[in-house]
C-alpha cells in the first residue's frame, strides 16, 4: 500500500501533515483494527514462518509458534516502539522468544 493520507491537525486548515502508510497502519494496529492486523499478517507471516521452520524443523510446532507469535503481536502492539525496531524485526524477535519457550 503506497498511499499517503493527509490529515489536518488543529484549527489551522493550512497546516497539513502527510502520514506514511506505515504510520497509518501502526495507528490502526494500536487501535486494534482487524483489517490492519490481517494486512500485517499477510505481509509478514510467510517470512516469519520461514524463520521459525528453519530453527524448529517440525511443521506443527512451527505453525503453533507462528500462531502464538501473531497472538502476541495482537495483544501487545501497544508495546511496539517504531523508533527502535522495524515491525518485521519486532515480530521476528517475538518469534525467537517463542521458539526458545517451545524448545525448553
Amino acid at each position: 500500500m503506497n498511499v499517503s493520507i493527509n490529515r489536518v491537525i488543529g484549527q489551522d486548515a493550512n497546516l497539513k501533515v502527510w502520514l506514511s502508510d506505515q504510520e497509518v497502519i501502526i495507528s490502526k494496529l494500536r487501535a486494534h483494527d482487524v483489517i490492519a492486523f490481517k494486512m500485517l499478517y499477510q505481509k509478514y507471516a510467510s517470512a516469519i514462518y520461514g524463520s521459525i521452520i528453519r530453527q524448529v524443523s517440525d511443521e506443527e510446532k512451527a505453525k503453533s509458534i507462528l500462531t502464538q507469535t501473531f497472538c502476541e503481536v495482537w495483544q501487545s502492539f501497544a508495546d511496539y516502539d517504531e523508533t527502535k525496531l522495524r515491525i518485521f524485526t519486532w515480530i521476528n524477535q517475538l518469534a525467537v522468544q517463542n521458539i526458545k519457550k517451545a524448545t525448553v
